[in-house]
């Protein structure tokens, strides 16, 4: 289930820092997708005036990118399925970076390219601490420490039913190995 609830990233602050890229960038999508939505035939249009794609393909696009936009612009943002959301929402942003391309007139670069490299962190680290994913990503009890007083050497899944064998060497006094040789 890691690959759908994954929000163990660290300590507090960088929870923080993981909300705040999720919030942002989730806003930033779901209020696009809802702007979008609310026009919807004219981003169809202006789609399909780009030219990059035939009018069927560009229509069929421009009317699911605003929906998905929005859908996990949310799930981005309340930290559902991070990894998955993140794949999805880069592959978008892949995307846009083909069609727009990946200049700015006013910038060394497109600031798609920091969306994408933020949502391919977040597909690595997941959502943090404070998310959905961190209910479904309950870190498992640490494997207690067993102490060698705490041993009881007759338990069975520790020691092949009290069979002395080599792999238990280092939980058997030298004595007691000697004193069953001698017996058996």
């Amino acid at each position: 289930m890691g690959i759908l609830f994954k929000a163990r990233s660290g300590n507090f602050s960088n929870s923080t820092g993981l909300l705040l890229i999720r919030l942002g960038l989730g806003t930033l999508f779901l209020l696009a997708g809802a702007g979008k939505v609310l026009h919807l035939q004219d981003f169809i249009n202006s789609v399909q005036v780009t030219g990059r794609m035939n009018n069927t393909l560009s229509f069929v696009l421009a009317f699911i990118l605003p929906f998905m936009e929005m859908i996990f612009g949310a799930l981005y943002i309340i930290g559902l399925f991070t990894p998955v959301t993140s794949f999805f929402m880069a592959v978008m942003t892949m995307g846009f970076l083909f069609v727009l391309g990946t200049g700015h007139p006013e910038l060394p670069f497109s600031y798609n390219i920091v969306f994408l490299l933020c949502f391919i962190a977040t597909m690595f680290t997941g959502a943090g601490m404070f998310s959905f994913d961190s209910l479904g990503d309950r870190k498992k009890k640490d494997d207690k420490v067993i102490k060698r007083d705490e041993i009881n050497q007759s338990d069975p899944k520790i020691f092949d039913a009290g069979k002395v064998n080599e792999s238990d060497a280092i939980f058997v006094d030298e004595n007691e190995v000697k004193d069953k040789e001698v017996k058996g």
